[in-house]
């Protein structure tokens, strides 16, 4: 009788035991693959900005690029306008020294007053040298340039929106938990101050 009863009671141990190991397990593989699919999600929201923050620094850099050109072509014809260079080479230098650094918000500032001032020259070759519209090489320039802002406008859209996907997951849970585990920060957005999107005054009279 007695053996029965120790029968018995190993027979329940070892059931509540493979019951413990049971749950034990699923809850392992629950949090298992929930970190998977978060994981997998956040790296997948990652590679996205990253592949539109590759694309809008290409767009930025071809249209610095074209910028000296159109310089080039107009300064002979435009000697009195020394102001205007001046500051499009200062903003310039400053683009790239903020494409340099990887500043995000430096970027985004220094690419706006960038765009400003090559506004701020094309505006002036349209009122106070129209001729100049007519040579086919800068007329050619000022439509690339004008197409290269456009490329910028929208690029920066893209990534605007894939940074807003990839913070959204960062922060919400249960997302937020595995991208702590991961170290994984909110990024900014790439977005100028708005002082930095108004070109230069230039006065024509002096």
């Amino acid at each position: 009788m007695e053996n029965e009863r120790k029968f018995v009671n190993n027979k329940k141990g070892l059931g509540t035991g493979w019951i413990v190991t049971i749950i034990i397990a699923l809850l392992l593989l629950i949090f298992g693959g929930g970190y998977i699919h978060y994981s997998n999600s956040l790296n997948s929201a990652k590679q996205d900005y990253e592949q539109q923050q590759g694309d809008l620094q290409s767009a930025l850099q071809r249209c610095s690029d074209l910028v000296p050109n159109l310089v080039n072509s107009v300064k002979g014809s435009m000697g009195q306008e020394k102001k205007v260079f001046g500051q499009i080479a200062q903003a310039r230098k400053e683009y790239n020294t903020a494409a340099k650094s990887g500043n995000t918000k430096d970027q985004a500032n220094a690419s706006a007053q960038l765009s400003a001032t090559t506004a701020n020259l094309i505006n002036v070759i349209n009122e106070r040298y129209p001729k100049l519209t007519s040579n086919d090489n800068v007329r050619r320039l000022m439509d690339q340039l004008e197409g290269s802002e456009n490329r910028i406008n929208l690029a920066r859209r893209k990534y605007n929106d894939a940074i807003k996907i990839y913070n959204n997951k960062v922060v919400r849970f249960p997302s937020s938990m595995v991208a702590n585990m991961k170290n994984m920060k909110t990024k900014s957005y790439f977005k100028a101050d708005e002082n930095a999107q108004k070109a230069p005054k230039v006065d024509f009279d002096n």
